[in-house]
């Protein structure tokens, strides 16, 4: 191969790298939110001061957005793991950063359960062992197929992530 024809291969290769690279349009492009964002959160709750019949300690449940995306519903879930309070997942009412609902039809199983008094509260919690700050979140909780039938208190903090905040 002769000198002019490697400058010529080398020319195209340089003119294409930078036609390449002046066409990357760079959007800003914002995805969004979801319409229940500011209550979405993994959290850890206690019940009824962490002395429940539940036993002592923290318990993890998640609220986030239902497939319809609006502002007016959640999903209230247990995720059915290790550190659940009760098999317990179903959609209540939102209202700003309250939420709620009568006889809520539980998605895990055949019962209901109510929760009245719910909310979240932004950034007045502080997590345990990183001592960031972050939400809270409230709410008072009665099962169908408890026995008798009991009116729970539970509170407790957003996940924060740091492994001395996990319970």
């Amino acid at each position: 191969m002769t000198m002019k024809k490697i400058n010529i291969i080398y020319a195209a290769f340089t003119v294409l790298v930078a036609v390449s690279i002046g066409s990357c349009k760079k959007d800003n492009f914002d995805a969004g939110g979801t319409a229940t964002q500011a209550l979405a959160n993994e959290w850890w709750v206690k019940f009824d001061n962490g002395t429940g019949p539940f036993g002592p300690g923290y318990f993890n449940l998640s609220t986030y957005n239902t497939a319809a995306n609006v502002p007016t519903e959640m999903y209230f879930d247990d995720m059915n793991n290790a550190k659940s309070f009760w098999d317990v997942k179903g959609k209540v009412n939102v209202s700003g950063l309250n939420f709620s609902g009568a006889n809520i039809a539980n998605l895990d199983y055949t019962s209901t359960f109510t929760i009245t008094e719910g909310k979240v509260i932004p950034n007045a919690a502080h997590a345990p062992g990183s001592k960031a700050v972050t939400d809270s979140i409230y709410f008072k909780i009665s099962f169908s197929d408890d026995s008798p039938v009991t009116t729970y208190t539970v509170a407790g903090y957003a996940r924060t992530r740091f492994p001395e905040d996990d319970h």
